[in-house]
Order: structure tokens, then sequence, then C-alpha cells
């Protein structure tokens, strides 16, 4: 089961440096226009302003590293097997609330405010369907950031205990 959770984690984050990264970066260079299809929008004949991809490509980077930062302590979560410590358990847990709750923010704002700013140039907008929907399935990522927080607030204080009961014996 370990393995398999670290090999699902490897797979789709390369997956998804790969594709975003070369979706943003390749558009910044000229090579393609599949920026729009990103974002279901009608294919235009230029491309967005450079400063629009410059933020996407950005905003990407950090969701991308919050995401592996979740992966990361997951996999030293899965690595240390049954004898962790309880306040390192807590502050891995602690990071992986973060970095979910940092890669949802990362999505809410590529999805509500990354794609009005690629379109700011273009002439007819009419055509243009701006669905967002902060409540969409990928909430899941914030909701089980915040639950791994208050797990890592109760670890802490069993760690706390824990460390009480050891001096009093």
């Amino acid at each position: 089961m370990n393995f398999l959770a670290k090999t699902a984690m490897s797979i789709s984050l390369l997956y998804y440096v790969l594709v975003l990264g070369t979706l943003w970066i390749g558009q910044m260079a000229g090579l393609h226009n599949d920026i729009w299809e990103l974002y279901d929008f009608p294919v235009q004949p230029a491309s967005p302003p450079f400063w629009a991809l410059l933020i996407g490509l950005l905003v990407t980077a950090v969701a991308l590293a919050c995401l592996a930062m979740a992966y990361a302590a997951v996999w030293r979560i899965l690595s240390g097997g049954r004898g962790q410590d309880f306040r390192d358990l807590s502050r891995r847990l602690r990071t992986v609330g973060l970095g979910l709750i940092g890669f949802w923010l990362g999505y809410n704002i590529l999805a509500g405010g990354v794609q009005h700013l690629i379109v700011i140039g273009t002439e007819v907008t009419d055509e243009f369907d701006f669905s967002w929907d902060p409540l969409d399935l990928d909430i899941v990522f914030f909701i089980i950031g915040i639950a791994m927080m208050a797990i890592s607030q109760t670890l802490e204080r069993a760690w706390l205990a824990e460390e009480e009961n050891q001096h009093f014996l």
C-alpha cells in the first residue's frame, strides 16, 4: 500500500508539472496557442498578454510547490513506520494541511482570477464562459487540509502529555 501511494503521488505530480509547465511556458515562448483550451475558451488568433501568462505560470508554480510539499510530508509519514514521534507526526500533518490548502488556493486563483487576466486585450469576450465554482469538488483539498491541521494540533498536545509523563515517571 505504501509503494502504491508513493507511486501515485510521484506520477500525479510529474504529470501536473509536465502538462501545466509546458502549457504555460510553451504559450509564453509562442510555441502554441493552447491556453484557451485550458479554460474552455474559443481559440483566439493572438496569445494573451505576456504579463498575464507570467502570472499564470507563477500561480501554477506556487500551487504545484504546495502540492509537492504536501506529498513530501505524506511520503515521510509513510516512510516513518509505526514508531513515529508524536511531535514529528504533528509537524508533518501540519505541512500536509498547509500544502493542501495552498494547492486549493492556487487552483482557485487560476480558475477564478487568471482566466480573466488572459482575456485582457481580446476584442470580443462575449464568447467566453467565465465559469468558476470555489465549492466544486476540489474543495475537498481545503477540507482535508483543515482536518490535517486540527489533527496535528491534537498530536502536538499528545506529545506534550507524553513528555510530561516521561518527566513525572
